[in-house]
């Protein structure tokens, strides 16, 4: 089936909202309208409203920026500092992974796509990680409240497994990412494992955990006991539990299921 004049136009107003160079349009709008297979009319039309188009261009630019700019304050104030910032979003923009359906979608596609490309990582290789960790704030505050299962205990116990809050996420990075600030944005290497997760009232927390505490989660979660989980960790189970009724008080774990 023949490519319509309207897809033509839609094709061609995400290139020139998206490319990294809007430069052959400014010089030439009717010869940058040829090439994106446009009829002469329509290319007689683009450039009459050249202008109109420019800010249109900006305007979308700006609109896809801005959800990177409030979700990642830190990313953009370590890229701000080297005068990268600017580049990585028409990179990002340029690679078109932020045509996502709604706006709180960019984030996470900006994680996806930073992943993929490797983009800046040579130069800053903490840059993956500090934006992955400012993105799961959003995550953990989306993500839809669920009741509780109805089969869980207020306890734990060597038989049982702990059974995490949906919302929360057991991560672990390579640098320490909870202690960048926009003031200093860079962390520190050095590993760090971390729970994120919202409290009773809906507030987004962030908890340092040790690496045992963090594999004794993950291992909870693939649903192993937490007695063998302990036993394997050579974990002291006192310390373990009064921690995970602690978790369980501060709403990051939901209860304790027999298994």
């Amino acid at each position: 089936m023949p490519e319509s004049r309207l897809a033509r136009l839609q094709a061609a107003a995400l290139d020139l909202a998206l490319d990294p160079d809007p430069g052959a349009f400014g010089r030439d709008p009717e010869a940058w309208a040829h090439l994106h297979r446009l009829s002469a009319p329509d290319g007689a039309a683009l450039a009459r409203h050249q202008t109109g188009w420019t800010l249109y261009r900006n305007l979308i630019r700006t609109t896809l920026g801005e959800p990177l700019e409030d979700a990642l304050p830190l990313t953009k104030a370590l890229l701000e500092a080297a005068g990268a910032w600017e580049a990585l979003l028409s990179a990002f923009l340029a690679s078109r992974p932020a045509l996502a359906p709604y706006y709180r979608d960019i984030p996470a596609s900006f994680v996806a796509w930073l992943a993929d490309s490797g983009w800046g990582q040579d130069r800053w290789p903490c840059l993956l990680q500090l934006a992955h960790y400012e993105a799961v704030e959003l995550d953990v505050m989306r993500a839809p409240d669920e009741p509780p299962p109805p089969d869980l205990e207020p306890e734990p116990a060597p038989d049982r497994v702990a059974v995490l809050d949906p919302a929360a996420r057991n991560l672990a990075y390579g640098y320490a990412v909870q202690q960048a600030t926009e003031a200093a944005p860079e962390p520190p290497p050095g590993c760090a494992w971390l729970l994120c997760h919202r409290d009773h009232e809906g507030a987004f927390h962030v908890l340092e955990l040790t690496p045992h505490v963090s594999a004794l989660l993950a291992r909870s979660q693939e649903g192993q006991a937490l007695g063998p989980a302990l036993e394997a960790l050579g974990a002291d189970p006192g310390e373990a539990f009064a921690l995970l009724r602690d978790l369980r008080q501060r709403g990051a774990i939901l209860g304790f299921r027999p298994t």
